[in-house]
């Protein structure tokens, strides 16, 4: 998080950004004005919102783009392990029931294995896609709270104008 805004940083119209910097020269507003100090300070806030949320966006397409990849190396793995057994299959149809014990013996520790990092990749992916959502309930309800706060300060500068 930034540090405290000084007074005299509010104060300047220079750092509103160019669609605000029009607001006090049209109305005429001083600097010690309390609707230009509440706009300059509102204005810091929204900034300061919008970075927090763009940190929290690259930070959820960096755990994603991580579980991609787990994602993909287990289907890599999968999709080996398939076909290796269609492999397998054409084998078994071949050979005698006897050589067809001996192999299933010898696949079925690999199909495990296979089976139970995908029920255990499985099991990681669910609280990420709890996380998911809970983030973007929580960007929807930002961006509600943010309207609101808006609609409210655009109703309180019309009611006083």
């Amino acid at each position: 998080m930034s540090a405290p805004a000084k007074p005299e940083d509010l104060l300047d119209p220079e750092h509103f950004p160019d669609d605000l910097k029009w607001v006090p020269a049209h109305y005429k507003l001083h600097p010690t004005d309390p609707v230009y100090l509440l706009l300059a300070w509102h204005w810091r806030r929204v900034k300061q919102s919008e970075d927090t949320l763009k940190a929290a966006i690259v930070e959820m397409k960096k755990a994603l783009d991580d579980r991609i990849a787990h994602v993909t190396n287990a289907a890599d793995t999968v999709a080996g392990v398939s076909d290796a057994l269609a492999e397998v299959q054409v084998s078994l149809d071949e050979k005698p029931a006897e050589l067809e014990a001996q192999l299933d013996a010898k696949l079925s520790k690999p199909v495990a294995d296979a089976v139970t990092r995908l029920q255990a990749l499985e099991k990681s992916l669910a609280p990420l896609a709890r996380n998911f959502q809970t983030a973007l309930r929580r960007q929807i309800l930002a961006t509600f709270l943010a309207g609101i706060t808006v609609g409210v300060l655009a109703s309180v500068i019309l009611l006083l104008a």
